[in-house]
C-alpha cells in the first residue's frame, strides 16, 4: 500500500478544516481518495458528497483527481497538479462555500438522518464541517458502531 495510513476503517481522514494547496477539504479528499484506491475507504465516500461539490466548482471529475492520487508520492504532488489543472482564482469562493455549507431545512436533514445518526443527538448541529468534525469521532465509538448505516 503506497500511503499505508489511508486505511478509514480504522481511523478518519483529516478534518475538513485542514487548508492544503489553499483549499479547504482537499486534505481530507486526497485522504479519501487513498483509502479508495486502496479499498479501506470504510463507512466514508468521496462522491457525492463535498468531494464532488468542490471537483465540480474547480472544473474536474472524480476520475482525474483519483489519477493524480494514483500518482502522487505526496500531498505536494497532488496540490501540483490541482494547481496546473484547476483556476486558483475561484480557490477563496470554494472555500468561502465550503465553510458555510449547512443542512438547509429540517426536510434536508431528515434526509441524512440514516447516513449521519449523530444528528438525532445533536439536533444543533447545521454546519457540514461542525457535523464532519464530531461525526469523524463519533464513527470510532464501539457503542456507535449499529446505529451507523454505511454509504
Amino acid at each position: 500500500m503506497a500511503f499505508p495510513d489511508c486505511d478509514l476503517r480504522k481511523h478518519p481522514p483529516r478534518g475538513a478544516r485542514v487548508m492544503l494547496g489553499g483549499l479547504y477539504f482537499l486534505a481530507r479528499t486526497i485522504d479519501k481518495t487513498r483509502a479508495k484506491l486502496a479499498g479501506t475507504l470504510g463507512e466514508y465516500k468521496v462522491t457525492p458528497g463535498i468531494s464532488g461539490y468542490v471537483f465540480n466548482e474547480l472544473g474536474i471529475t472524480e476520475d482525474q483527481f483519483d489519477e493524480a492520487v494514483r500518482n502522487a508520492k505526496s500531498d505536494d504532488d497532488v496540490v501540483a497538479w490541482l494547481h496546473a489543472n484547476t483556476d486558483q482564482s475561484k480557490y477563496p469562493a470554494v472555500n468561502d462555500m465550503l465553510v458555510n455549507r449547512r443542512i438547509r431545512d429540517e426536510a434536508h436533514r431528515a434526509e441524512f438522518l440514516p447516513r449521519y445518526p449523530l444528528l438525532v443527538e445533536r439536533p444543533d448541529l447545521w454546519n457540514w464541517f461542525e457535523i464532519f468534525e464530531l461525526d469523524d469521532v463519533w464513527i470510532f465509538q464501539p457503542e456507535n458502531q449499529s446505529k451507523k448505516t454505511p454509504a
